[in-house]
């Protein structure tokens, strides 16, 4: 009997090792090597991907540029991408080729994704992404996945200046990083960063999958893990915004599929919970950040895609998300099942389209407006940053795997409130990079 529970042992022992074996084909410790800086790349580096998306865009303090990074090469997620960083004057007319690339030096065997753009409050530029031996391949068993990730970062002091300088790469953080940081009222800079979830994994490594908040208390020194937060996905893509009152509430983005169904023990099988607009949950803090409020569904309904929530000049939140039955939200109505409103969302609620700006004037109890920015399907990850004379640049990415286009808008809160140009100066719909026609345009319409 002992010798058949010690075999059993082994043998789970065994198959947990190949399971860890199996979440990254190559050494995670290559991911702890710097990514090479390329300022003015030349060739194909300078040029856009056939696979390319997931933008992150800061504006310079002044207006005077905007700077837009994405990441692509390769057919998917996988372990040739690298970031590219394209420079714009500040009227979008005039983007230029790829000015800056960051690349691993273990080409085929690390991926440089996930960038995020922000800027100091004294006009400092940073630049952050994540380094990984992990990869997804959509469709497919993800086999290589990794929990082994690490943010890093650079910084430019001079953004404005006709060749901006960057400093040498600095590792942030374990995790991964894909939003901006937020800035509090008392000087407290807080980050979010996600260590993916195995839910085939369950090992003492597991007790770091999850979303994680890290605090620096002198602008980015030096960091310290305050809390963490457990959700139903891995949320990569979450924000923070410091409340008038204080309060510092969570927004993130999970996968409304995945608690679409729910186990009843009365009935033994699944049933039917929830929307399918599930799409970001939110948390709150009455604490800076070191304790949050169990995690749950928003009122706001959005499908399974990253979204831009942030606090503008005027003390007024900006939204940028993509359609999920919006109107009924609006109206105060809760969030449409299956056979209501636009039914071909809530059949597939990771369908994409439409990105909409919209304003909070109380502080996120109702909100205004909604200026469409791109009226087309499979349009991905907005983000969002404001100059100094309060115009707002908005970028986002389209139709990554087919004719792949890096966008931006420049506009106002009257714009929005308007739900159209009003304001002298801004513009829609601008391309910032296209790539080239994907060498394998798969038809992954129906799941984006």
């Amino acid at each position: 009997m002992k010798k058949t529970a010690v075999l059993f042992s082994l043998a789970i022992l065994f198959a947990c090792s190949c399971a860890r074996a199996q979440t990254d084909q190559w050494g995670w410790q290559l991911s702890e090597t710097p990514a090479d800086v390329i300022a003015n790349p030349t060739g194909t580096l300078s040029q856009g991907r056939p696979y390319q998306g997931t933008p992150s865009s800061v504006v310079s303090k002044n207006g005077k540029r905007l700077f837009v990074a994405w990441y692509g090469d390769g057919e998917d997620e996988n372990l040739e991408n690298y970031v590219m960083v394209c420079y714009a004057t500040g009227d979008l007319k005039k983007p230029t080729d790829v000015k800056l690339v960051i690349r691993s030096p273990h080409v085929g065997k690390v991926r440089c994704c996930d960038p995020a753009l922000w800027r100091e409050p004294q006009g400092r530029v940073w630049l952050s992404w994540c380094q990984t031996t992990g990869e997804k391949i959509f469709g497919k068993v993800n086999e290589r996945g990794s929990r082994y990730l690490s943010a890093w970062g650079i910084y430019c002091d001079n953004p404005e200046d006709d060749e901006p300088v960057w400093s040498a790469p600095r590792r942030l953080f374990d995790g991964n990083m894909m939003n901006k940081p937020t800035y509090l009222e008392n000087g407290d800079i807080l980050y979010c960063l996600c260590v993916p979830l195995f839910f085939n994994i369950n090992d003492l490594r597991s007790r770091e999958e999850g979303l994680w908040i890290y605090r620096s208390k002198d602008n980015g020194q030096t960091f310290e893990k305050i809390s963490g937060v457990r959700l139903p996905s891995s949320a990569t893509e979450s924000m923070l915004v410091e409340k008038k009152d204080g309060t510092i509430w969570l927004w993130s983005r999970v996968d409304p599929i995945l608690l679409y169904r729910q186990y009843n023990r009365e009935k033994k099988t699944f049933v039917d919970k929830g929307v399918p607009t599930d799409g970001i949950y939110e948390a709150f803090s009455k604490d800076g950040g070191v304790t949050f409020t169990r995690a749950l569904p928003s009122k706001i309904p959005h499908v399974g895609s990253r979204f831009y929530v942030g606090r503008l000049q005027s003390g007024n939140l900006l939204l940028v998300k993509n359609y999920a039955n919006d109107e009924l939200w609006l109206s105060g109505k809760p969030k449409a099942k299956i056979g209501e409103g636009d039914k071909e969302i809530n059949l597939n609620p990771k369908f994409r389209r439409q990105i909409i700006a919209y304003l909070s004037r109380d502080d996120g109890k109702t909100w205004e407006g909604g200026l469409i920015l791109d009226e087309r399907r499979l349009v991905n990850y907005p983000d969002a940053s404001q100059s100094a004379d309060g115009f707002i640049y908005i970028s986002w990415d389209h139709d990554r795997y087919n004719e792949p286009e890096i966008m931006a808008a420049k506009i106002t809160e009257a714009d929005i409130l308007a739900k159209k140009i009003v304001t002298p100066g801004s513009t829609l719909n601008e391309i910032i990079n296209k790539g080239p026609q994907g060498k394998t345009a798969r038809n992954r319409t129906k799941n984006i």
